[in-house]
């Protein structure tokens, strides 16, 4: 009999999911249609009011139902991100006609590797650059764009010129090519530094390019732009800056100027990476392999932050040399450990105790102080670092 009944709730289940994929359906093509009269009106696809409309009204119904709320909200996030999804690639196909932007990638690393994808995704036809030709050509027969043989050929005819390289190459690269860039063409910058790079971008504008500066902050495994963030620094150029919006359409804007973006970077980009690399050497002159036997989930996560570094020297030596902010920031690290040292060094307990203690409750101000251990715990979890060690 109660064989008999569990065949019954799971036939009923069977046809409950059934109902649900063909509402999806229907939803589905809702968003089609919306998706097209937003093309049509020149709307943006991201509209931050109307998904927290769509999650409210997920969540109450929930709740009248009996459902978890948390569980109605990420399914009403899985619903709006593959919504978002569908009316992005409806762009892309409406865009991909003779008239679509044409985009140059000069660098194939990393972040270039990412821009050629996500801008190929856009219907945009991408040209890749770099001074390593066969790596750019390579990237070229992966993603199906084309490639040119040196930059002047790639950014020629392009209606934006994105400079994926590192900070230090930045003036060079654009003065080599400012002769072939048309009137009002898009230059993006995307150096981590921006003071080194802000005399050459200026130069451009006065030739007549549409200059952008923009510091993406995530990295070249990020899936979209969606609820990422990206600093905009200001240049001079209001029709660059709104371009250079409109191009980041999905993403979270932060909109400063040079100084301060170098002043800031210095600690949240100049200073870890640095303590990574520091880290790095002292370790890579160990084994790691016998290391990693004794490892607790500490270790393995500061392993893998200092592995991502050390797998980009040029970016991370830069953000350290040409950000002129971070010498003060150094001086102030280096009189830090002078004095942890010397606490050690004298086995003072109690003084070190009590110097972590006005640490922690310094930190305890940090509004994301009482979620760290939850997010340790899932930063764990994410990488499979055994959550016993």
């Amino acid at each position: 009999m109660a064989e008999q009944t569990l065949r019954e709730l799971r036939l009923g289940i069977r046809a409950t999911d059934s109902e649900l994929v063909h509402l999806l359906g229907r939803r589905l093509r809702l968003v089609q249609e919306i998706g097209k009269l937003k093309h049509e009106l020149n709307l943006p696809t991201i509209d931050s009011a109307t998904e927290k409309a769509v999650i409210h009204n997920f969540v109450t119904c929930a709740s009248d139902v009996g459902i978890d709320k948390g569980f109605a909200k990420r399914i009403a996030n899985l619903i709006i991100e593959d919504s978002v999804k569908v009316q992005n690639s409806m762009r892309a196909v409406r865009s991909a006609e003779p008239s679509a932007t044409k985009v140059a990638i000069i660098g194939t690393g990393g972040m270039g590797t990412w821009f050629a994808r996500f801008f190929k995704s856009k219907g945009s036809r991408v040209t890749v650059s770099d001074r390593d030709q066969s790596r750019a050509r390579l990237l070229a027969n992966k993603i199906q764009v084309k490639w040119a043989s040196n930059n002047i050929e790639a950014v020629r005819e392009s209606d934006m010129v994105i400079l994926a390289i590192p900070t230090n190459a930045v003036s060079s690269v654009v003065n080599e090519i400012l002769p072939a860039l048309r009137q009002n063409v898009l230059l993006v910058d995307i150096s981590a530094v921006k003071s080194p790079v802000m005399s050459i971008l200026r130069l451009a504008e006065k030739r007549g390019v549409q200059v952008a500066s923009i510091h993406p902050l995530f990295g070249p495994l990020a899936s979209g732009l969606r609820r990422k963030n990206v600093i905009v620094v200001k240049t001079g150029s209001k029709r660059g800056f709104k371009r250079a919006k409109h191009m980041l359409e999905d993403a979270s804007i932060i909109l400063t100027d040079q100084q301060t973006h170098d002043r800031r970077t210095a600690l949240t980009l100049a200073l870890p990476h640095f303590l990574n690399m520091a880290f790095a050497m002292t370790i890579s002159r160990r084994n790691v392999v016998e290391m990693r036997k004794f490892a607790g989930r500490t270790f393995n996560l500061q392993m893998l932050l200092a592995e991502i570094v050390a797998s980009e020297p040029e970016t991370t030596a830069d953000v350290q040399i040409m950000n002129k902010e971070f010498q003060g920031i150094l001086h102030e690290l280096e009189r830090n450990i002078g004095l942890l040292a010397e606490i050690v060094d004298g086995h003072d307990r109690a003084k070190l105790v009590a110097c972590y203690q006005r640490i922690l409750e310094k930190l305890s101000s940090d509004p994301e102080f009482a979620l760290a251990g939850e997010a340790f715990e899932r930063a764990c979890q994410a990488v499979s670092i055994d959550p016993t060690r």
